[in-house]
Order: structure tokens, then C-alpha cells, then sequence
């Protein structure tokens, strides 16, 4: 069976709904990689944002959580990991007014458990972002970062046709560039989650159709009601950073209407990048006009950083993370680095 999107009016009907649910700091221990739809479970404790989920000598690699704030997809890379391995998810002390609070939270957190470099920090899904910000974090602060990875996202993403608010069609100072890059957002992550595992897992179309049925306003499980509360408030927190890094750059003088903006931010990281994307996961969400076809066919990764590792995996949204070309690749590139230091 295909995944047939919805109707663009539709989604922007379930945005518009449950708006009032966008900032209300609920997140629950649930994340769009839950294919068995278990209950939710609590919220952790303000104690629990950096979990270790493997031992190992030498500085861990940090992964961040996704849109929904949890780590229970990260299980395939517990397992199979042979170095340290870090996560951090959202908890009950976790600030979430704004991106920025939210990233100096989880850098003194961080700090708290390895208060030297070098880091490692990994951004999966949409903390591609979040990921960045705390790099720059890290990098201002004097400290030495080693690797940055992202794995099936990259934050131009967010402005680009088929996967955000297409910035070339509608500025983001428009009144419904908000809505425009919610209710993309929304209709691909459906998407990803009925395409994962080949179209071949039932589980994973139960979910994408509850999720579905949770932004219509219809009765669904207590998982899609949780990741759609969660997914809408990151979104909201990313386009709010968005609209403040766009107005910072055109109070400096410089054009603000186009990409630069977010592009100039990114290329401020000084660490090595590399990213892992997945055939079947946002690079199949593309819609786009055949002349700027090449533009995006890595993200925009390249056009920020040049000498970036990019490896597309056959492999969807969330089974990626099972994919052994990049449990290797996220060890392996930290180990060839650290033999140069």
C-alpha cells in the first residue's frame, strides 16, 4: 500500500484546531518511533535530562531527542553502540519557552556530567537545530567540538519547498508562514512514519493513521494525542527562532527575505559535520520544481559546509538508526578524528 498525503487545506484545518495545544509544554515519554503504540508513559524527572545509555572510554557521543522530546527511538543504537553514548531528552524541568533556553539548559547540563571536551554531539530528526545552537554553545564558550552529526535532517529544511515554509513562496514575516511550515510538518511526519521499514510494518501505519486522526480532531490513542502536543510546540519554538535570527540579520543590514540568514547562523560552527540521511525518510518527502531539484538533494548540507560527510542510507525516517553503516559511521569518524588530535 502507498502513503497517499493529505489535502493541504486538511492539514492546515488540524494545525488551526488544536493551536491551543502548541504551547503547552505537555510532552509525554512517547516519540513517533513507538510502532507497538504503547501507553504513555511519565514525563521524566528534572533529574534525568542526560541519560547514559552505554559506557565507554573516551568523551561519549551526545545524541538529542526529536521534535517529541523523547528517546525511546535511540534503543537500536544502545544496543549496537561499542563506545559511549549519551542522550537527552525533555523532562519536567526542561524550559521550553524558547530554543535558546532550552539549549543553554542542556549545555549546563551536559556541562554538569563532562565539564571538558571535546564533544560530540549528534542531532536527530528536527534537533538538527538544536543541535547546532549547541555547538556554538560550546565553540563560544572555548571548548573544542570534534563532531557534529545530524542524522535525516538538517536545519535549512525548515525553509525549504516540500519540508517547511518555502521562504522563495512566502517570507516568513507572513501571516501564514507560521501555518504554512506546521502544517508541512504535520502532513511529513504521517508520512515518514507509514514509509518506515519499507511500508511494511502495520504497527507503524496504525500509528501514522492515529496520528492523522489526532490533528482531526477525532478520537485516537493516548501515543498520537502526546506526539502531536509535543511535535506542535517544537515547531512553534522553531519557527519563533527562525523569525528572531531573519529580524536580528536585517537589523544588521542584511537580507533577510531569502535563506542567508539561516545559513550565515549555520556556518558559524567551526566543528567537522557529517550526516547520515534516508532515502526513504525526508529526502522522499521532496516536492520540487525540476531547475532547483539540485539544490536540496542533500538538504542544503554542502552549500553551509562544503567538506561535510554526507552518506544517504537506504533506509527510512526512524529504522535508520538500526542501519550499520551509520552506528559505524557516528564511531568510527569520531575515532579516525581523535587519532588526529
Amino acid at each position: 500500500m502507498t502513503w497517499s498525503p493529505a489535502p493541504r487545506f486538511l492539514v492546515y484545518y488540524y494545525v488551526k484546531t488544536f493551536q491551543h495545544a502548541f504551547k503547552s509544554g505537555h510532552v509525554l515519554a512517547i516519540d513517533a518511533d513507538n510502532s507497538k503504540g504503547d501507553s504513555p508513559t511519565r514525563t521524566p524527572s528534572a533529574g534525568e535530562t542526560v541519560v547514559k545509555l552505554r559506557e565507554g572510554d573516551g568523551p561519549p557521543l551526545i545524541i538529542l531527542h526529536g521534535e517529541a522530546g523523547t528517546i525511546n527511538t535511540f534503543s537500536p543504537l544502545k544496543k549496537s553502540f561499542s563506545s559511549a553514548l549519551w542522550a537527552i531528552q525533555v523532562t519536567t524541568g526542561t524550559p521550553l519557552h524558547t530554543l535558546h533556553a532550552q539549549c543553554r539548559f542542556y549545555f549546563d547540563k551536559i556541562k554538569v556530567e563532562q565539564p571538558t571536551g571535546p564533544y560530540r554531539i549528534c542531532g536527530f530528526s528536527g534537533s538538527s537545530i538544536l543541535a547546532v545552537a549547541l555547538v556554538q554553545l560550546f565553540e563560544n564558550n572555548g571548548d573544542i567540538v570534534v563532531q557534529l552529526s545530524f542524522i535525516d535532517h538538517f536545519p535549512t529544511i525548515f525553509l525549504a519547498p516540500g519540508l517547511g515554509v518555502d521562504i522563495f513562496k512566502t517570507p516568513l514575516c507572513h501571516p501564514t508562514a507560521r501555518q504554512e511550515m506546521i502544517a508541512v510538518n504535520v502532513e511529513n511526519l504521517f508520512a515518514l512514519t507509514y514509509r518506515d521499514g519499507r511500508e511494511n510494518l502495520p504497527q507503524r501505519h496504525k500509528l501514522a493513521n492515529e496520528l492523522r486522526m489526532a490533528y482531526n480532531d477525532r478520537p485516537s490513542s493516548a501515543t498520537a494525542d502526546s506526539i502531536r502536543i509535543a511535535y506542535n510546540r517544537f515547531l512553534n519554538q522553531i519557527f519563533d527562532f527562525l523569525l528572531k535570527l531573519k529580524d536580528d540579520a536585517q537589523a544588521r543590514g542584511q537580507d533577510g527575505q531569502e535563506m542567508g540568514f539561516l545559513e550565515d547562523w549555520l556556518k558559524l560552527v567551526k566543528a567537522p559535520v557529517t550526516a547520515y540521511l534516508a532515502m526513504n525518510g525526508l529526502l522522499g518527502c521532496l516536492v520540487l520544481e525540476n531547475h532547483r531539484s539540485e539544490e536540496w538533494y542533500d538538504l542544503g548540507i554542502h552549500r553551509c559546509f562544503p567538506n561535510a560527510k554526507v552518506e544517504i542510507l537506504d533506509a527510512g525516517h526512524f529504522d535508520i538508526l538500526k542501519n550499520h553503516s551509520l552506528i559505524r559511521g557516528l564511531q568510527d569518524d569520531y575515532i579516525l578524528s581523535r587519532a588526529r588530535l
